[in-house]
């Protein structure tokens, strides 16, 4: 079983090392994550169960904020300001540029990208932040999406994910990987615990910064693609099989 298993994962891969199916895999994931944004935007306008879950649970961490919740998550939270990470964002491109400049331009366009569309956002939808007698923070621009959800995915996550590409150490690849997944974990649920968002707010930001991500690891990886495919093709060419 084990072996017809990584037989089937070894051809897929070869199938994904094809540019064009390559393509049309990744187009599928964001259409997916782009009907799943479209849907929970949906249910907000409509103030449709979301909402009456998003209701609920603001009310409910409000009853059970601790001091050092509200200090833990503010740290946690700090994290995933924009000013911060454009900072970290900036030396972490610099460094990568001469020898991982595919990496450093990944990260540039799902960061500018997902934030392009979460300011838009903000000011399409212009929904009110929690009420200000459940929230330990103040925030002046509109609630949804979640910035903060939207950088801890198309920034944060995404760049854990490229570090696990990058490593060959097992030990560190489940480290990235981990992170990768708890970043967005805590800094969203940093957001809801000091009643910065919605549930919902969050969830978009994430989904947000999902679609961005696919979308950049996406154009690089098509473009490696093509450029290996054009490679062989023009070794097949000027090396001829000459074999009887």
């Amino acid at each position: 079983m084990r072996k017809q298993t990584s037989l089937i994962m070894n051809h897929i891969h070869l199938w994904l090392e094809n540019p064009w199916p390559f393509a049309v895999f990744v187009g599928a994931a964001l259409l997916y994550v782009a009907a799943l944004v479209s849907g929970l935007a949906e249910e907000v306008l409509d103030k449709e169960s979301i909402v009456r879950v998003d209701g609920w649970l603001v009310h409910w961490l409000a009853a059970h904020r601790t001091a050092f919740g509200i200090v833990l998550f503010k740290e946690t939270s700090f994290v995933g300001n924009w000013e911060l990470a454009v900072v970290v964002l900036a030396v972490v491109v610099i460094f990568l540029w001469s020898h991982k400049r595919r990496a450093a331009l990944a990260l540039m366009l799902s960061f500018a990208g997902s934030e392009l569309v979460v300011y838009f956002g903000k000011a399409g939808f212009g929904r009110s932040r929690p009420p200000a007698v459940l929230s330990v923070v103040k925030e002046l621009d509109a609630s949804f999406p979640s910035g903060h959800a939207n950088i801890s995915v198309a920034f944060y996550a995404l760049g854990f994910y490229l570090l696990f590409r990058a490593t060959r150490s097992p030990r560190l690849k489940r480290l990235w990987l981990a992170l990768a997944f708890l970043f967005p974990l805590v800094i969203g649920f940093g957001r809801l615990y000091l009643g910065a968002h919605y549930l919902s707010d969050v969830l978009a930001g994430w989904s947000v910064g999902l679609w961005w991500s696919i979308f950049a690891l996406g154009v690089f990886g098509f473009i490696r693609r093509r450029r290996s495919a054009k490679s062989q093709a023009a070794d097949s060419r000027s090396h001829p099989n000459t074999a009887k």
